[in-house]
């Protein structure tokens, strides 16, 4: 069943520029790599496109794959924000680049959540 609750138009977009703080560049590249699956797999789905199940499962592998790979980064994201000797600027860059991921995570975990827990409606009917 499609979800419409959660599904978005239009493609949220990766940071044009990275803010050369390692760390929270690579953060940035795997939220979007995790964001662009799940954008895919909602939008194969509100279309009515059956998704194979091996697919499926290649997708899920995919996306704990990233999951794993977010929360190792994490802690030197906070560190090197917090200590590096970056600049201003790119502290501040590195900032609003982790405000645009946190959306898209946002995104991805509402979105998880539908299929996993259904909407509010369907549990209701059950």
């Amino acid at each position: 069943m499609p979800i419409q609750s959660f599904s978005q138009n239009k493609r949220q977009l990766k940071p044009k520029r990275p803010s050369k703080i390692e760390s929270a560049d690579k953060f940035v590249d795997l939220t979007y790599n995790l964001y662009h699956k799940v954008y895919v797999h909602d939008s194969l789905t509100q279309v009515g496109i059956e998704i194979p199940t091996d697919l499926q499962a290649e997708l899920l592998e995919s996306a704990q794959n990233d999951i794993d790979e977010l929360l190792q980064v994490i802690p030197d994201v906070i560190d090197d924000i917090g200590n590096s000797g970056a600049s201003f600027v790119n502290k501040g860059r590195a900032t609003l680049n982790l405000n645009k991921s946190k959306k898209a995570l946002k995104y991805c975990a509402l979105y998880v959540k539908e299929m996993v827990v259904g909407t509010k409606e369907e549990v209701d009917q059950e």
